[in-house]
């Protein structure tokens, strides 16, 4: 992080020295929180945190805070200016999903037969529109014990190219399903800018928010063969699916 060293002075009242840069960082799945050590700057107002975060203690979203605290006590300074050392000057928080379109939700497998659902379906996913929900909680696939080759692809391992093509064409459906829903929930995901972490709201609105689908409303049945194509085509700018070669 480079901070102005002049313009930092004028608008704080404090010396560089006074501060530090920190970084920490939270597991939104794991609710596991950690810290690296806080760094001071250089008299260029220049400071580099270099730090490893374990993976295994780390998924869903990772939300990545930096401040510029202050570390230690600020005395004769003029009212207003931070005293209190640990006091927030600056921060900033940068948000990372870790886990795919086709790893971010529990997969369940049954027979469909059994189930309201089509017998001849290969998957199923469980939705919500209750938009503070927990999405993973709320969100989850099912598959059809019926489709064995399906369940073979879904199943951890080394993958060949009928495989990976099942699992692309999962995610691509999955991935559509969510652009959809999301579009049927304009109205109500336009209510807040912000929704809780990793709440239904929150995943429909980064969803729709990272493909360049630029539909308003839901189509009419003339519309609908061209809604398709965008969505088609928005998920495969998201990354999800086959990829053209």
């Amino acid at each position: 992080m480079r901070v102005d060293v002049a313009r930092f002075v004028q608008e704080t009242g404090l010396d560089l020295a006074d501060v530090a840069l920190t970084v920490s960082w939270t597991s939104s799945t794991t609710d596991m929180t950690e810290a690296a050590p806080a760094v001071k700057f250089d008299p260029n107002g220049m400071a580099i945190v270099d730090t490893t975060l374990v993976g295994e203690r780390l998924s869903g979203t990772l939300s990545l805070r930096s401040t510029i605290s202050l570390v230690r006590p600020s005395i004769g300074r003029e009212v207003g200016v931070a005293m209190v050392p640990g006091s927030v000057l600056a921060d900033h928080v940068q948000r990372v999903v870790l886990e795919s379109m086709s790893s971010m939700f529990p997969v369940h497998e049954i027979d469909f037969s059994y189930t309201r659902l089509s017998p001849t379906a290969s998957w199923h996913l469980e939705t919500s529109t209750e938009l503070t929900a927990p999405f993973y909680g709320t969100f989850r696939v099912l598959i059809n014990k019926r489709d064995r080759e399906l369940r073979t692809a879904v199943a951890r391992g080394i993958k060949d190219r009928r495989q990976q093509a099942l699992l692309d064409e999962l995610q691509a459906g999955i991935a559509a399903l969510l652009l959809e829903l999301a579009l049927h929930l304009r109205a109500e995901l336009s209510e807040r800018e912000e929704w809780p972490p990793d709440s239904v709201g929150d995943v429909l609105a980064r969803t729709v928010a990272a493909s360049p689908l630029h539909v308003v409303a839901p189509p009419s049945a003339v519309d609908l063969a061209d809604l398709r194509t965008q969505v088609s085509g928005a998920v495969r700018n998201l990354g999800r699916g086959r990829v053209f070669q």
